[in-house]
């Protein structure tokens, strides 16, 4: 298109803006403050729609790496956003109550569609609507709240469950949050399925598993370089493949920056221990073409011992109810156009740390010590570049790659009567992937171009673990193809009744295992809007997670037990064997989504979202029983015996084990004293069915040149577990060590760049202890944050946070030893009252 063209296209559409009634009324509204300084311009636009009361919609594309200018006076919000888009080839366009952002090249065609709100999370096609809520989490709303890191962010989510693979899991919390945490990573644990249901990506583009639990470790994201995070709670495997079986994770980064910024935080509980020091520099350039962000932030908090916490009377009082924590993390990010319609990306990630936990450590008299104390050192090393094409017409390519390791290393010092028994742990994780896909128009409807993104990609998982002297090295590969479609059915251009806007969208993704064959799951969304105030949504969809290399080849453990407690049924002297632990024949966990949702903007300072969600997980990987004792005869596990069985078979069955057979009786092994050998190791037998309701509202007023904001989410949750189609359905939601029924967090924020003020209000419901014959009611814990942010002239800012101000402490629970932790840590923390300052000052 020539620039005459271009000029005269812009010059029509800004009449037939100026001409319309909400065009007209946007260049009449009265003038008002703005004190907008210099940002990214995503960031700028938000803040000036949130001012002038008006909804924005913009393509994320559009405005990636531009900056805005600094925008102060007294203005109409017209001027305003106009002086916000000054050379960043971006044209406005006013409608009722909303601003539509379109690049100057595409003016002529803006009437075929309408632009997206800014969300990358979810769908392939740029622009394309989310059919399920998307939660989103800016820097801002990060600072606010007073988070160190983004483990933190994601433990204050009503949506999100802290068990799983998370610091400060004690011991004793149930099979599915046990030892799991070889290296204090931090993780997101949507709606309480397990963190590695949550596929985690940074900038769209996963990285390296952490530990032995196929998780992505987040506290290895400074979060000074994080400009949001969105969270789709909705399966999602169609679109990204494995892991999306609770939703998607995105944490996108800052784009650009420019100059140097410090910043240094202390605090600590007031309880004693969690003592926490933070240091971090955050330095970028932009020019023409590109531009660069460097981020380094140290980390270190000491432990919380059980002396310390009024709750811990049953524990030894040198345990660690949180380890001794310390970390330092890199994060490069730059971006650079090679050449007219070619770009190349790059996120660089490094960790390296080490963590120190005690389990049960008791000094009596005369000295004997018994216990075990776990040290741990970890590094974290993740590389993806991108190359991006546009290719005419509208269309673009992308092929990206990544190489990452996440290495742990470890000594566990296990003392008895003050002798250790030492034992070397290794978890290191190795990961590279190569994909490449297309996206654009492939022809015209009255409401828009339909689109279609597709790809494919190949990728490999290692895992060289040493875990309790049981080594193993398993590779996964896989390779996959994906495709995506978007049909646009109805526009606001169109002016139809009762369809301000409409669309459909279909996903279909193929992935073929090296150990576990091929599988294909669909996606499909549908999103109806019959005003500009009203947003409804349906998605439904099948996704999966692999089971992780730890439970398919670690090897499971042979065990010869007497035959006790059938009275004659059997000789005397009777033997059998049982199989316990993991199996390599396991396969895929499969689920089946659906969501319902609906939003309101009454306006454009109003935001009100809800949702229904049910979750169908079934192949869940599980252990078919608790204890061999009983199954000899239980008709319910008949498939998993075998009577009689040869000599040849027992012998291949423990040749194959990874640990000698153990000897549970009192004589020797002997092949024709067993009578049946009892299969009990891993298998795809469970079923879960997770449903609820969440609710959010966001409503953003200005005040003078302040600008106040209250939020408030909550999440209804009901859960529960089949593990065989005949044996009872038990509950998991609201009972100890999983998610409560109900969450909930609210907060207001009054000020702006320089001054601010914020409280937070978190609720997590009770839950019922039934591990006793009598069911015990575990009690609700209610938390006030409280925060404050001013700019000191030329000083700097300071921040001070104030968490958990009323000091809430978590009920006491029964414990079957003193190593145990005596409260539901998954649920409720031991950091108690938390005191934290923060200065930082740009140069």
């Amino acid at each position: 298109m020539s620039i005459k063209s271009r000029s005269l296209a812009a010059l029509l559409v800004g009449t037939a803006a100026l001409l319309s009634p909400e065009g007209a009324q946007a260049m009449q509204a009265p003038r008002q403050s703005y004190d907008i300084p210099a940002q990214d311009l995503g960031d700028a636009l938000r803040r000036a729609a949130a001012l002038a009361d008006i909804e924005l919609y913009v393509s994320s594309q559009d405005i990636e790496g531009k900056r805005a200018p600094a925008v102060r006076g007294q203005l109409t919000p017209r001027e305003a956003i106009e002086a916000l888009l000054v050379g960043s080839g971006l044209t406005a366009r006013f409608e009722r109550r909303s601003v539509i952002i379109v690049s100057d090249a595409a003016v002529p065609a803006i009437t075929a569609g309408d632009p997206a709100v800014i969300i990358v999370t979810g769908s392939r096609i740029a622009g394309a609507p989310a059919a399920a809520p998307v939660i989103d989490i800016s820097a801002e709303d990060i600072r606010n709240a007073g988070h160190a890191d983004l483990g933190e962010v994601a433990r204050s989510l009503p949506q999100n469950f802290g068990g799983g693979q998370n610091p400060g899991i004690g011991s004793g919390q149930g099979v599915q949050n046990q030892n799991v945490n070889v290296n204090g990573a931090s993780t997101f644990n949507l709606r309480g399925i397990g963190p590695n249901a949550t596929l985690t990506l940074l900038n769209g583009t996963r990285f390296a598993y952490s530990g032995t639990q196929s998780v992505i470790d987040v506290s290895a994201i400074p979060t000074a370089a994080v400009e949001r995070i969105e969270i789709v709670t909705d399966g999602a495997s169609a679109v990204y493949g494995a892991d999306a079986v609770a939703g998607v994770v995105n944490i996108l980064l800052r784009k650009d920056y420019e100059g140097v910024t410090t910043s240094a935080r202390i605090g600590g509980s007031t309880d004693g221990g969690n003592f926490q020091q933070q240091y971090n520099v955050v330095g970028g350039a932009k020019w023409s073409s590109g531009g660069f962000l460097a981020t380094y932030d140290f980390f270190d908090n000491s432990e919380i011992l059980a002396r310390r916490r009024s709750y811990s009377a049953t524990s030894n009082p040198l345990s660690t109810f949180y380890p001794d924590l310390k970390r330092h993390s890199v994060l490069l990010s730059g971006h650079q156009e090679l050449a007219s319609g070619l770009r190349a990306k790059a996120d660089l990630i490094y960790k390296r740390g080490d963590m120190t936990s005690v389990l049960g450590l008791l000094v009596d008299r005369p000295i004997r010590t018994r216990g075990i104390v776990v040290h741990n050192e970890f590094e974290t090393l993740g590389f993806a570049p991108t190359l991006e094409a546009d290719l005419g017409a509208d269309w673009s390519a992308r092929i990206s790659g990544f190489y990452g390791t996440d290495k742990t290393r470890g000594l566990t010092q296990n003392f008895t009567n003050d002798v250790a028994r030492l034992s070397p742990r290794i978890f290191n994780n190795r990961s590279l992937s190569v994909e490449a896909g297309v996206d654009g128009p492939l022809f015209e409807l009255p409401a828009g171009s339909v689109r279609l993104a597709a790809g494919g990609g190949w990728r490999s998982n290692h895992l060289n673990a040493l875990i309790a002297g049981r080594a193993f090295a398993p590779t996964r590969e896989n390779r996959y193809a994906y495709g995506e479609l978007f049909v646009p059915l109805a526009s606001p251009r169109q002016q139809l009744p009762l369809a301000h806007r409409a669309s459909l969208t279909a996903a279909m993704r193929i992935e073929d295992y090296s150990d576990s064959g091929s599988i294909a799951v669909p996606k499909l969304g549908f999103v109806y809007a019959p005003s500009p105030e009203i947003s409804l949504g349906i998605s439904w969809g099948k996704s999966f997670k692999m089971p992780t290399l730890n439970q398919q080849y670690s090897g499971y453990t042979p065990v010869l037990l007497p035959v006790t407690g059938y009275g004659s049924m059997f000789p005397a002297g009777s033997t059998y064997i049982y199989l316990g632990g993991p199996n390599p024949e396991v396969g895929p966990e499969r689920s089946e989504n659906i969501t319902l949702s609906a939003t309101f903007r009454p306006s454009g300072r109003l935001q009100i979202v809800t949702s229904l969600f049910r979750i169908d997980y079934r192949d869940r990987v599980a252990p078919p029983f608790g204890s061999p004792l009983g199954i000899l005869t239980n008709p319910l596990f008949a498939n998993l015996v075998t009577f009689n069985p040869s000599p040849a078979l027992l012998a291949a069955a423990i040749a194959g084990a990874s640990d000698p057979l153990g000897n549970a009786t009192s004589g020797p092994y002997d092949p024709a004293n067993v009578i049946a050998l009892i299969d009990g190791r891993d298998l795809n037998i469970a079923s879960q069915r997770y449903e609820g309701a969440d609710l959010s509202l966001r409503y953003r007023a200005p005040l003078g040149s302040q600008t106040l904001t209250l939020t408030a989410s909550g999440t209804w949750l009901d859960s529960r577990q089949q593990l065989l189609p005949d044996l009872p359905v038990t509950d998991l939601a609201g009972t100890i060590f999983n998610s409560p029924h109900f969450r909930a967090r609210g907060g207001a924020s009054f000020g702006d760049e320089r001054f601010s003020l914020a409280s937070f209000v978190s609720f997590t419901g009770g839950v019922t202890d039934r591990r006793r014959a009598v069911p015990v009611k575990i009690a609700s814990v209610t938390t006030l944050d409280l925060s404050a942010r001013a700019r000191i002239g030329t000083l700097g800012e300071i921040s001070i946070n104030t968490l958990n101000v009323f000091n809430a402490k978590p009920d006491r629970i029964s414990v079957a030893s003193p190593s145990d932790t005596p409260f539901d840590s998954t649920n409720y923390s031991a950091v108690g009252r938390f005191l934290g300052v923060t200065i930082s000052h740009s140069w």
